[in-house]
């Protein structure tokens, strides 16, 4: 049947950070047999969230052949949505609320983010959009990072952004996004960067690969952030560099891929307490999706 003709599945209010984000991909089954998201209960989306469900809808768009809906979409969400060039994907129908109100300014003000962008999977026109990002992103970066506004700080951010985009057309074997903002959630300023697929993810990646052994689909994450492996070649040291930027950063790392997840706490990081968390038996969600925060 159609998602025009399907009940709609209303989610929560969970699309505020990455971990509550879990709560909207545990109905992933259940939106991808509707077609149709109700989001009337949604108050808030950080980048993470916003393009994690764009990933969502274009996943029923490669399975159904259509787009999926989003409806009672809040006219605020909508306008930042709009802002973001959420719908300038082509995989969602634009919903009235969209259409019929203002859309935020790329003003001065706006500086602070960088929009969905797409990361090709073949090499020639990834590396021209990464190039292009990292040129948008050094400009834009006295406002993006003002409250951490070092060299040093926005070199770490561009080797990132290099290195993750690059995983994509190397590893993924499928297109991805980008997308980078500060804002302010409470009494917190908080600069996101993510950069998510929904290819093969990280263990189909390692699959050629049965002289790494790991326990679960963490520890394998874990093991490719802390040890220089790679699926491609016998040593890679790009998630380990990402990680130990991350480290110095004092920052947040959470990785996401098929059914297991990683949350590095740098930020609280000490001598002796732990800071990286795993997660396993997850909703499966294909692909790999990633998240570096700062807090100020």
């Amino acid at each position: 049947m159609s998602g025009t003709g399907m009940k709609a599945v209303v989610v929560p209010d969970r699309m505020r950070d990455p971990y509550t984000f879990e709560s909207i991909l545990s109905l992933n089954d259940e939106i991808l047999k509707s077609g149709v998201i109700d989001m009337s209960r949604v108050d808030f989306i950080e980048p993470y969230s916003m393009v994690s469900l764009l990933l969502m809808g274009r996943n029923y768009l490669r399975q159904k052949g259509e787009k999926a809906r989003i409806v009672n979409l809040p006219a605020h969400l909508a306008q930042y949505l709009q802002r973001m060039d959420f719908f300038k994907e082509g995989v969602f129908t634009v919903p009235e609320t969209a259409v019929a109100g203002a859309a935020l300014k790329r003003s001065s003000a706006s500086r602070r983010l960088i929009e969905i962008t797409g990361i090709p999977n073949k090499e020639r026109q990834s590396i021209e959009v990464i190039s292009s990002v990292i040129a948008l992103f050094r400009k834009k970066a006295p406002v993006i990072l003002k409250f951490w506004m070092t060299d040093p700080v926005v070199d770490f951010f561009v080797t990132v952004i290099s290195e993750l985009c690059q995983n994509i057309f190397e590893h993924s074997l499928d297109t991805g996004y980008l997308a980078l903002q500060t804002y302010r959630s409470g009494n917190e300023n908080i600069a996101r960067l993510v950069i998510s697929d929904s290819g093969i993810g990280i263990m189909k990646s390692f699959a050629g690969r049965p002289d790494i052994v790991y326990g679960s689909g963490a520890e394998l994450v874990e093991m490719a952030l802390t040890q220089p492996i790679s699926s491609k070649r016998e040593f890679g040291y790009g998630l380990c560099q990402v990680n130990s930027i991350a480290e110095r950063l004092r920052g947040i790392l959470f990785i996401r891929s098929e059914s297991s997840s990683l949350t590095a706490l740098y930020n609280r990081k000490d001598k002796t307490g732990k800071y990286m968390f795993h997660r396993n038996g997850l909703a499966y969600f294909g692909g790999t999706q990633i998240s570096i925060s700062l807090s100020a």
